[in-house]
């Protein structure tokens, strides 16, 4: 045993000694269903699902895909159909968005994306390209500046990466440039969506890097979005502990994801976060099987993608008080594992991320768990700021589909699934035991 082992083993004696009771049930460490879960998530990725978003109701019809496989596990809700309705505005993509450069037609999703709080834009515009001798000519640039340029689109390629004399122009015409209609970014190497809740001042186009040619000298562009109050759903269910009904461990994972930009482009979300919804399903087939000692939630938040509307709504208005949870595990990206687990939170409750250190050497699930401090990038936030103990764990690997149209069902390996589950059960029971 290594000096490092047997620190953690001195720190976390409680947790050992239970540990070793629970490993001795084998029925209890062979509950995950990697084959339920990859249905999940092809389900949940399905064109369909209409990328869970704003679209023809796509985070509705995933809402009720997950309503009914709670019933089917035959777990009890806090309200009559396991929804907690609330609402947002969103920018949404419904109709029409197409570009043309000249005479070349490019797909949407995969040769271009607009920014997600792209305001309407429709017509044929003039395409001036940005380079350095614009940037740092002061006449050129003053010349340029008092230009009407009401039908043009900038276009920024490679001088993004050159050595500027006056870089700082650079910013400043990205963030206003020049009153033009619009900017396009070209020679970009990933296209990646995300949600807006309102308008841009002006349009901003992504494209695909070697498509965008300084010689060409035109834009057609029809982009249509409008923006909607949205209303949705979180969907929640519990299970009943055997002897502290009163405290919960609580389980989350959003399973919104970006929708559709337009009528073609659809956003499956497979990774982000089917993975993690299939995870938090086949915890609560698990759970409802297994009786646990503390009663456990488990939320399925929408409006993460959006700036994680649902988990701060339910804060505002929790089912029971927050103060009765005694752990918070939210589970976002979970298809992967290959390098290991990572935990936000994990400088802020110490002693808990050792035992899940702990636990994961015993077991020998993950490579590693890595440890990351306080941050607002998933929907454990809120909750940490309300005084709850939670953890955010998402998975690490080799798998570079993010926020894009390749984030798809077939695509996701679930490399570790099996091994990250048992972590996740395992760290979970132990806990409930300890305390």
């Amino acid at each position: 045993m290594s000096i490092t082992h047997f620190k953690l083993f001195s720190a976390s004696l409680k947790f050992l000694v239970v540990g070793a009771l629970i490993l001795s049930c084998n029925t209890r460490l062979s509950a995950q269903n990697i084959n339920y879960a990859r249905k999940v998530i092809t389900d949940l990725c399905a064109p369909e699902m209409y990328g869970r978003g704003y679209v023809n109701k796509g985070d509705y019809i995933a809402a009720r895909y997950i309503r009914e496989e709670l019933k089917t596990a035959k777990v009890k809700s806090f309200t009559p159909e396991y929804f907690q309705d609330f609402g947002f505005p969103v920018s949404v993509f419904a109709d029409e968005v197409s570009m043309v450069i000249d005479n070349q037609s490019l797909i949407p999703g995969e040769h271009f994306i607009v920014a997600a709080g792209c305001p309407p834009v429709d017509g044929i515009f003039k395409l001036l390209w940005v380079d350095s001798a614009m940037i740092d000519n002061q006449s050129l640039f003053n010349q340029i500046e008092k230009q009407i340029l009401r039908q043009t689109f900038l276009v920024f390629g490679d001088v993004k990466n050159q050595n500027l004399i006056y870089p700082e122009r650079l910013k400043q015409l990205m963030l206003s440039p020049f009153k033009a209609r619009g900017i396009i970014h070209a020679n970009e190497k990933k296209l990646t969506w995300s949600v807006a809740t309102k308008w841009d001042a002006f349009a901003t186009i992504f494209v695909k890097d070697g498509l965008l040619k300084p010689y060409q000298t035109s834009v057609k562009l029809i982009i249509t979005p409008q923006i909607k109050s949205h209303n949705t759903q979180n969907v929640i269910a519990y299970v009943e502990g055997s002897k502290y009904k009163d405290s919960f461990i609580v389980f989350t994972a959003h399973y919104d994801h970006l929708g559709m930009m337009g009528r073609d482009a659809i956003f499956p979300g497979a990774n982000d976060n089917a993975s993690g919804v299939a995870m938090l399903l086949d915890l609560v087939k698990y759970y409802s099987k297994n009786k646990p000692d503390y009663s456990i939630a488990f939320i399925f938040f929408a409006g993460e993608e959006a700036g994680l509307y649902g988990s701060y709504f339910y804060t505002e208005n929790p089912l029971f008080p927050l103060k009765q949870i005694s752990l918070l595990l939210n589970l976002d990206l979970m298809g992967t594992g290959d390098k290991g687990l990572t935990a936000v939170n994990a400088t802020v409750f110490p002693d808990e991320f050792q035992e899940l250190q702990l636990v994961n050497m015993d077991g020998d699930y993950l490579p590693t768990i890595a440890s990351r401090g306080k941050a607002q990038n998933s929907d454990h936030y809120y909750f940490t700021e309300n005084g709850v103990k939670s953890f955010f764990f998402y998975l690490m690997g080799d798998y570079h589909f993010y926020h894009d149209i390749d984030d798809k069902a077939d695509t996701l390996p679930l490399s570790k699934y099996n091994e990250a589950f048992k972590l996740i059960q395992q760290f979970t029971d132990n806990y409930q035991k300890a305390e």
